[in-house]
């Protein structure tokens, strides 16, 4: 009896330290398997492509921009994408041996798409503020902005500094949301240019900051618009306008500014736009 005592709990050892190798071999497996994906994933991060290495391999260059901030970037009648910074882009493609494909955004979510690799560049009226460059790059100037203030025609509003205490209508992101803060305005939320309009036309907003050029083509689409710009510009710190893309791409802003260079040179960003708006916005103008 005790020997099949004893042969019983031998085997009942074996048995468990079966199903410990077993365990071990299995656990063993997945630790190999992670250790090799953790040194793939390292490995893939380690040799992930730049931004310029992307557009080369795949020869197209991803733009982001709204689509719906004429005279920069709009749909026409016939419904085709068209505008200022659209056919900049164009250009710097084209001189870039590459293709463009835009890729339309609202403007609360389009820097943040260079970090989630849903285009490489944005091009979009982009001033190179001190917070952004602590983030991104941005190539040299290829327009210039002048910032006006629109208040409604019966307004007492005459010069920015009235607007301390008022209320701007402005996307709440945007250079000029932070251009009416600084006069200490307040900001009433808005999803665009033309709503700006709206709510300063209907009385729920005191003014709106934007780009002289998109009041001027505003204007003549709307001449009873019931607004007026205010005579006096209103002063930035940060150049405009320029193309923002990731950080430490030295590759991609080298030929960035080098086409950009040649447009300026050629006269080609005059020339269009002097055809949208009839003013010269080339950082030479």
């Amino acid at each position: 009896m005790k020997h099949n005592r004893f042969a019983t709990k031998v085997a009942a050892l074996a048995a468990a330290s079966f199903l410990l190798v077993g365990c071990s071999s299995s656990n063993g497996g997945g630790a190999s398997a992670g250790s090799s994906a953790a040194g793939s994933s390292g490995s893939s991060s380690a040799s992930a492509e730049t931004a310029w290495e992307r557009i080369e391999r795949t020869g197209e260059i991803r733009v982001g921009l709204e689509g719906v901030f004429p005279p920069y970037s709009f749909h026409d009648d016939s419904g085709k994408l068209v505008g200022i910074e659209v056919e900049i882009a164009e250009l710097i493609a084209k001189d870039l041996g590459v293709k463009p494909v835009f890729v339309e955004t609202k403007w609360d979510s389009l820097i943040a798409g260079v970090d989630v690799d849903k285009f490489d560049i944005v091009i979009n009226n982009l001033h190179p503020t001190a917070e952004r460059l602590k983030k991104y790059d941005f190539s040299t100037q290829y327009a210039r902005a002048v910032t006006r203030a629109a208040v409604a025609k019966d307004s007492d509003i005459q010069t920015p500094a009235d607007l301390n205490g008022k209320r701007s209508a402005q996307t709440p992101t945007s250079n000029y949301a932070t251009q009416a803060k600084d006069l200490g305005a307040e900001i009433v939320p808005t999803g665009g240019f033309a709503e700006s309009i709206e709510l300063v036309t209907s009385g729920r907003a005191d003014a709106t900051l934007n780009d002289v050029i998109s009041f001027t083509l505003y204007f003549e689409q709307h001449p009873d618009a019931g607004v007026r710009l205010l005579d006096e510009e209103i002063p930035t710190e940060d150049g405009c306008c320029s193309i923002l893309f990731e950080k430490g791409d030295d590759e991609l802003k080298s030929r960035l500014d080098a086409s950009i260079a040649k447009l300026i040179d050629a006269g080609t960003i005059d020339e269009i736009s002097n055809r949208y708006v009839g003013i010269d916005i080339s950082p030479k103008g």
